[in-house]
């Protein structure tokens, strides 16, 4: 794992989450005051610069309209503005329960995602639903979570997150699920062991957790080693890289995933494409999630699409990415508020 890593900093009381740590961390180092606004409330940081004071919320910016994080937060209208601007967005319907549209829309695109209309993180989605006793559960998964569900068709791709700060491409990341890879003498256990062992890392801002802890005794676990011909004490060849996550009718919120830097390989089309989301949107601080082909090629609605605009995107990932560079987007966010 790429990290920046200096001695471990001394936080003042209060300062428990990762981004925050991060922000007072880089705002240190360049020389930026910033402190709680409220002791005991980590929902507020004020940054005092050379001539001013300026009030975030995380990634969220003193410059971030109301209505954008309203539309970001709502799926459906966010696609509507997107596809309104002529962008790829896969498509949707919005329903409250499971009905003759919902099985309407599953039977046309044969495999679809459920998700709520405006949770976030992942929470009470389910990917690659096909057939109606799965979309049932999955729609009951997601009224947990909100009462409106959006049913969208499932692009098949790879993942990423564009992270655009004051009409930038800051930094890219592409993510799938945390595998194993096979060296010809240690067992699947023994290797999702040493892959839990060194999931926690010890930086600058304190101990981070790439990515949460693989369960041994997890059902779908051992259903998916089988699906690859293998069990827990199997050893396998050299380079060989092993699944742990089956994406086929999961629950997203319970997959870890691994984040890879790949910034350089964005096309410039793509590049165009996520500037101008986040602008039509009105979001100055945003992450993107877009899945494709190839992210080094234009992306299209035959090959891709826009997934989801995040208003309060996590910087941590391109910090601490599990490979490639890592890409300093604090200073730059940091360099973005003091220019503003």
């Amino acid at each position: 794992m790429n990290l920046l890593r200096s001695k471990c900093s001394v936080f003042p009381e209060g300062f428990e989450n990762l981004q925050n740590r991060l922000i007072l961390n880089k705002a240190r180092e360049m020389g930026i005051g910033c402190e709680l606004l409220v002791d005991g409330c980590e929902d507020f940081l004020k940054l005092s610069l050379e001539h001013k004071q300026i009030i975030i919320n995380k990634t969220r910016t003193h410059r971030l309209p109301l209505i954008a994080g309203l539309l970001a937060k709502n799926k459906q209208a966010c696609n509507r503005i997107l596809h309104e601007q002529g962008m790829p967005v896969p498509p949707h319907i919005v329903v409250a329960a499971m009905g003759e549209e919902a099985e309407v829309f599953l039977h046309q695109y044969s495999s679809i995602v459920v998700k709520p209309l405006d949770s976030s993180s992942s929470q009470g989605v389910t990917l690659d639903v096909r057939t109606a006793t799965e979309l049932e559960a999955a729609i009951h998964l997601a009224t947990q979570y909100g009462s409106s569900i959006l049913l969208q068709q499932y692009v098949i791709g790879t993942d990423y997150r564009v992270l655009i700060i004051n009409e930038q491409v800051a930094a890219v990341n592409q993510y799938r699920p945390v595998y194993v890879t096979g060296n010809g003498s240690s067992s699947v256990r023994e290797r999702i062991e040493m892959l839990n062992r060194n999931r926690m890392q010890d930086t600058e801002i304190g101990m981070y957790e790439a990515f949460p802890a693989i369960d041994l005794d997890n059902t779908h676990l051992l259903d998916t080693l089988r699906k690859q011909g293998l069990a827990l004490n199997d050893v396998s060849p050299v380079d060989r890289e092993i699944e742990l996550y089956d994406l086929r009718n999961s629950a997203a919120g319970k997959i870890s995933e691994f984040y890879r830097d790949c910034t350089d390989d964005i096309h410039p089309e793509n590049t165009r494409m996520m500037i101008q989301a986040a602008r039509a949107l009105q979001i100055d601080v945003a992450g993107i999630d877009v899945r494709c082909k190839d992210i080094r090629v234009p992306i299209t609605t035959e090959q891709g699409g826009i997934l989801e605009v995040n208003a309060l995107p996590d910087l941590t990932h391109h910090v601490y990415p599990h490979g490639g560079t890592t890409r300093d987007v604090v200073r730059q966010y940091l360099e973005y508020l003091s220019q503003s």
